[in-house]
């Protein structure tokens, strides 16, 4: 426009000017829309590759194992600054496979702002089942009950058992450690409390696929077996079932072809996943024995006194193909709460191994009862101990007075 107006200043050759504005606004309006089409072009080609990396059906999948992570531990799980963390992770994989029989999935770690900056969270399936706090350059500090003098620092709770607590600077490690305090650095805290989540998550992490893969291993060197009872007999997701109620009572599903003879022998009678698993477990002595033994190789037990045990025999209700106690809910509240305070009591005595042993029709009913009130204890059945290994009883639940007259009233009611 301006070298338009120019043409009309007096004295200026009027022709040239008006070729040279229209020549500069046709450029002018050319550039114009090539940047335009170069931004389209670029739009498109930003898109596209968004489209690439990331296909939108992958969008539904889900990692069945992740961990989120604040942004004060983003260095803690940088492979490029820490990774020992991930040999760490590796090293946990491999030792479930050969402790578990099961292959844990891959740990998919990701940064997270939605979290506070110091927390993480372990999820299954996008969902958190876990989450901690960690302090990167300090040190997690534990009374033992040994502690003689104080250490100041930062109060907070032990992830895994709950147990308080505090972070020590790296200056007052030593002087931790001379107090009388269990010193642990924050990677360790993390992988132990990857390690136990797993654990307790073991079963919820078996799939079909899981079992089809642990199926099809087996095949190679057992195929009659396989052939045999894999299929019409036992389908896929019937085992599928089995193991998983194995793993959800910590038993390792790595003798399968143990599991599979007892299947083709049991299976035949039922299809109950639950009564399937109880005759399972018999077959499995030996492992359920060396999980349940202590270093002096016999078996603390929690024991229920005799006449209990007959109460509750005599009240077994069947229904279909599940068993339940048939005493009121108070006192089946008030043995939950016995069987829990013996078992706070074992622990006091610094034992690490207890069991609830009892008979193996009450196995069952009592494991489902308890599994919310004492998640942390086994019941086991008397035949599912090896023979002549010894039963050391450290606690007995009993009933007394007016609690053993209740029981008769409640049989005589019965009758």
């Amino acid at each position: 426009m301006i070298i338009g107006a120019m043409a009309l200043v007096p004295g200026m050759p009027v022709i040239p000017f008006l070729i040279l504005a229209g020549c500069t606004a046709f450029i002018g309006r050319l550039a114009g829309r090539t940047e335009k089409e170069q931004l389209k072009q670029s739009e498109i080609k930003s898109h596209k590759s968004v489209s690439e990396k990331q296909p939108i059906e992958e969008m539904l999948d889900m990692d069945r194992i992740s961990i989120h992570v604040g942004v004060r531990l983003i260095g803690m799980v940088d492979p490029k600054k820490n990774s020992g963390i991930f040999d760490r992770i590796g090293a946990l994989r491999r030792k479930y496979a050969q402790q578990l029989g099961i292959i844990i999935p891959l740990v998919r770690l990701r940064d997270d702002i939605n979290l506070e900056t110091h927390v993480y969270e372990i999820r299954l399936f996008d969902h958190a089942v876990a989450k901690g706090r960690l302090e990167p350059e300090m040190f997690l500090a534990m009374d033992s009950g040994s502690v003689i003098n104080k250490v100041p620092g930062i109060e907070t709770t032990e992830p895994v058992y709950g147990l308080p607590a505090i972070w020590v600077s790296k200056a007052d490690k030593e002087k931790a450690e001379l107090s009388g305090y269990t010193v642990i650095d924050p990677e360790s805290v993390f992988i132990t409390h990857l390690s136990e989540t797993l654990r307790k998550y073991a079963a919820e992490l078996l799939t079909r696929e899981d079992v089809q893969l642990l199926v099809d291993r087996l095949r190679k060197t057992q195929p009659s077996l396989v052939g045999e009872v894999v299929g019409e007999l036992v389908p896929i997701g019937l085992l599928q079932q089995v193991l998983k109620k194995l793993l959800a009572n910590n038993i390792p599903i790595r003798e399968l072809t143990a599991i599979l003879e007892s299947l083709s022998v049991n299976a035949v009678k039922t299809k109950d996943p639950g009564t399937l698993t109880e005759l399972v477990r018999k077959s499995l002595s030996r492992t359920i024995t060396a999980m349940s033994k202590n270093d002096s190789s016999r078996i603390p037990s929690i024991v229920m006194d005799p006449a209990l045990e007959h109460k509750m025999l005599s009240s077994l209700k069947q229904q279909k193909e599940e068993s339940t106690i048939g005493l009121t809910a108070d006192s089946l509240m008030d043995f939950s709460r016995k069987v829990a305070q013996a078992w706070m009591n074992v622990m006091e005595k610094g034992l690490e191994k207890v069991v609830l042993l009892c008979d193996s029709r009450l196995r069952l009913p009592l494991a489902t009862m308890l599994e919310r009130t004492v998640p942390p204890l086994s019941v086991i059945a008397y035949d599912e101990v090896v023979f002549g290994v010894e039963i050391e009883p450290v606690e007995t639940i009993s009933f007394h007075g007016t609690e053993v007259n209740k029981l008769q009233e409640q049989e005589l009611v019965k009758t």
